[in-house]
Formats: C-alpha cells, sequence, structure tokens
C-alpha cells in the first residue's frame, strides 16, 4: 500500500474515530442532560411538597387545639376592604394596639411568604407555638410519606431554632453528604424556629424514570456506531479495490511501453537502410505518431503516480534546445494539414545543459506546444523562448491563437478541468495535460505561469533551477 493510500486510509480511520467519539459524547451529554432534569424537576416537587406537608402538619396542630376532627383541607374566609361594610371597617379600626399586625412588604423581604395567605399561615403558626402545640416532626414525616406524588428518596428533616442550632430531626437519610439542601423554611413570621430538609436523589430513580428514553437513545447510539462502521469497512473495501485495479491497469500501460520503444527504434533502423525520401517521411511522421502514444501513456501513468505522490525524477544533463527541436519535429509531422510556424528562440549560452528529467521536462514542452497548435486557426505562429533569468532556466511559449477568458484561467491547472469551447473549437483531450505540467514543474523546484485574452493568444512560462 502507497503512502498516500496509507494517509487516507488513516484520514478515514480518524474521521470515523471522531464521529464515534462525537456520538458517544453526544449521547453522554444527552443522558446527564435528562438526569440534571430530572434532578431539578425533583428538586421543584420536594420544595413544593415540603411546603405542602409543612400547612398540613399546621392544620392538624390547628384541629388539636380547637378540638375539631383532623382535617388538612383549610378554609380561608377572605374579604377586600372595598367590600366591607362601614362598621366593618370601624372594627377594624378599633381593633387593639397590642394584637399583631402584618407588614406584607416587611414578610416578603425576609422570606416568610409571597402571597397575604402564605403569611397568614405564617402567623398561625405563632399562635399554635404560643398556645403549646409545637410542630411535630413525625407527623411531618408521616404526611412526607402519604404523599403520592413523589417517589420516595431518602431524606431527612431537621429542625433548628432562631439561632439555628438544631433542635431535632427525623428521617432515613445515612450520615452523609446529601444530594439536595433545602433553604431554611421560616415556621411562623418571628423567626422563632426553621425547618430544612436533605435528600438523596439516586440515580437508579432516573434510571426507572426514564428507562424507554435511554433505551431509545441507547439504540440510536448503537445504530450510528454500526453505521459508521458500516461506512468505514465499505471505505477500506472499495480501496482495495481500487487500488488492485490501478495496479493492474498501471501494469499493463506500462508493458506497452517496451514493445513501443522497440517500434520506435526499429523504424530508426529502417530510416537508415531505405532510400526512398517518400517512404522516410512515412517513417518519420509513424515514429511521431509512436512517440505521442508513448506520452499519452507516460501521462497516464503520471496521473496516477501524482496523486500518490510516487513521481520519481530521474535527473541528468540535458540539451533543451535540443528536446525543444524535437518536439517542433513531432508536431510538425503530426498537424501536416495545419498550417503553422513554430519558431525557437535559443537564448542560452552554447553548450549549457540543464540538470533534470528529460523525459518530463520533454512532455511539459510537448504539451505547452501542441495546444499551442491545437487551440488556434490555421496559420498560428508559436514561439518557444529559452533562455536564463536569475540563474534559472526560462522557457516560454507565445501564441496568437484563440487565447483564453478570464474566467476560466484559475482553474486552468486543475486536473481533468478542460476550458468550455464552441463545438467549432472542440479539441480531443483529457484535461490532464496542464496539470502535469505544472506538477512536473514543482517537482524539479519551479513554477509555472500564463497571460491569456480571449482572441489574442496565450503564453505559458516555466522557470526552474538549472543545475
Amino acid at each position: 500500500m502507497s503512502r498516500r493510500t496509507d494517509y487516507k486510509m488513516k484520514k478515514y480511520y480518524y474521521i470515523t474515530f471522531i464521529a464515534m467519539a462525537a456520538t458517544v459524547c453526544l449521547q453522554i451529554s444527552y443522558i446527564f442532560s435528562l438526569y440534571n432534569q430530572d434532578v431539578v424537576e425533583n428538586i421543584i416537587n420536594i420544595d413544593n411538597k415540603m411546603a405542602k406537608v409543612i400547612e398540613d402538619e399546621k392544620w392538624i396542630r390547628s384541629d388539636l387545639r380547637a378540638g375539631r376532627p383532623i382535617q388538612t383541607k383549610p378554609v380561608f374566609k377572605v374579604k377586600l376592604l372595598s367590600d366591607m361594610t362601614p362598621q366593618e371597617l370601624d372594627s377594624i379600626r378599633k381593633l387593639p394596639t397590642n394584637k399583631d399586625t402584618i407588614n406584607l412588604h416587611a414578610a416578603r423581604d425576609a422570606g416568610i411568604g409571597i402571597t397575604s395567605g402564605e403569611i397568614i399561615s405564617q402567623m398561625e403558626q405563632d399562635y399554635l407555638l404560643a398556645a403549646g402545640f409545637p410542630l411535630n416532626m413525625h407527623t411531618l414525616d408521616s404526611l412526607w410519606h402519604l404523599s403520592d406524588s413523589i417517589i420516595h428518596h431518602p431524606h431527612q428533616f431537621l429542625l433548628y431554632d432562631k439561632d439555628t442550632v438544631m433542635i431535632s430531626s427525623v428521617g432515613d437519610l445515612e450520615n452523609h453528604t446529601p444530594d439536595y439542601v433545602s433553604k431554611f423554611m421560616p415556621i411562623g413570621i418571628k423567626g422563632l424556629q426553621y425547618l430544612q430538609i436533605k435528600v438523596d436523589i439516586p440515580m437508579s430513580h432516573f434510571l426507572r424514570h426514564q428507562l424507554w428514553t435511554l433505551a431509545l437513545s441507547a439504540c440510536m447510539m448503537l445504530l450510528v456506531l454500526l453505521c459508521l462502521i458500516f461506512q468505514l469497512t465499505a471505505i477500506r473495501r472499495k480501496e482495495a479495490l481500487l487500488r488492485k485495479r490501478e495496479m493492474t491497469i498501471n501494469g499493463t500501460i506500462h508493458d506497452l511501453k517496451s514493445p513501443l520503444n522497440s517500434v520506435i527504434t526499429m523504424m530508426g533502423w529502417l530510416k537508415l537502410v531505405v532510400s526512398d525520401e517518400e517512404t522516410k517521411e512515412m517513417l518519420e511522421t509513424s515514429k511521431a505518431g509512436v512517440k505521442r502514444l508513448i506520452s499519452n501513456i507516460e501521462a497516464l501513468l503520471m496521473t496516477a503516480r501524482m496523486n500518490r505522490h510516487q513521481v520519481v525524477l530521474n535527473k541528468s544533463l540535458i540539451d533543451v534546445p535540443e528536446i525543444a527541436a524535437g518536439v517542433k519535429k513531432e508536431l510538425s509531422c503530426l498537424y501536416p494539414d495545419k498550417p503553422h510556424t513554430i519558431c525557437i528562440i535559443n537564448e542560452l549560452p552554447s553548450g549549457l545543459q540543464v540538470m533534470a528529467d528529460g523525459m518530463y521536462i520533454e512532455n511539459v514542452l510537448r504539451n505547452l506546444m501542441e495546444n499551442a497548435l491545437k487551440y488556434s486557426d490555421a496559420g498560428v505562429r508559436i514561439e518557444v523562448s529559452l533562455s536564463i533569468v536569475d540563474e534559472r532556466l526560462r522557457v516560454s511559449v507565445k501564441d496568437n491563437g484563440w487565447g483564453i477568458a478570464a474566467t476560466h484561467q484559475k482553474k486552468l491547472f486543475t486536473q481533468f478541468y478542460r476550458v468550455p469551447r464552441s463545438e467549432e473549437q472542440q479539441q480531443k483531450g483529457y484535461g490532464i495535460g496542464l496539470a502535469q505540467s505544472k506538477y512536473i514543474i514543482n517537482e524539479h523546484g519551479g513554477e509555472i505561469m500564463m497571460k491569456s485574452a480571449e482572441g489574442e493568444g496565450s503564453t505559458f512560462t516555466f522557470i526552474i533551477p538549472y543545475r
């Protein structure tokens, strides 16, 4: 397996692992969210129930004080001042000054109650305490246990005096830190006693309460994980199949090069032994066609190799003007019916040789020069300029062809991209030549660039170190 393939597979593994981890984290987060919500609901329920059982216990003591049958449903008779008769209002004004009065604002600020009814109820607590009927903790606990709307939790009621010193306690809470401790609830408006409850909220209650939700959530998470594993397995199988197919195709393509090179050698030998000029010209044309075929085969091989970053440069000292002249000769043979002019402007020092891969540099020159010839009208003029700039080889291929619109120039070096053309200007191609040219030049430590204007022609330039 290639390094590129290894990297891709590792990337798939990483993505799948991250997806699995994210799924698990989201599931855990969802469960904790449900648990926290359940705890909050329990706390609200506990506070409400605590207030209810305190009120019920108070009315039991009130019934005992009055000698009435015990009941826990108080009945208030409230009359608005606006509904009172003048006589009733006058009786209120004439109340003895030693009687308790209610300062609603002060009571609310002290946390005694919110509504008038709650504050009056706290006054009833003071009256009962003064009459010798203290809060009965066991009755309070019994009322708590009899409550239908709350599942029993381990709890403890604690009664404190005005200095928050514990007076008594009742409950079944073990000696450990509870899950919830309520605030101090005053018993009466005078603040003589305070009640507090400590409660354990076990996870088992949450699990029982959310059983079906948790089961469904777990099934969904398992389904997602199975889908991710299946996807990874499918990707791995597909990758293995594509790798085998690629190796087979590359091997077949590579095997084609040997007999074709033999054909070129044979044509060169025949050209030496035949005397007929027409036959020599035909052999030269055929040789150019075979070399072009070999170039296309090499392009296919490079398409696979460059995707895996497996292109290996075989650098040696090469004669760039000679390579350019050879490409010019080939194109003249391949396009005999299209009038054209290819001019090679050599400004290189005499005898200069460049350290580069000759086969790949030849492919780049062939791509640029043939594109200039293909995407132009008859009579096109192509100038190939060779020079040294800043101790680097500079090669420019300039033409007066159709040119390229600015909207397509950014994508021009993208693999398999082809400039949209009209039906009359459409040419055969695969959109890989310029992408390969850029890759080859980059591998040589150089750069390739272009300037073009639609209807005015194009100039492609590449620069590489010559040493």
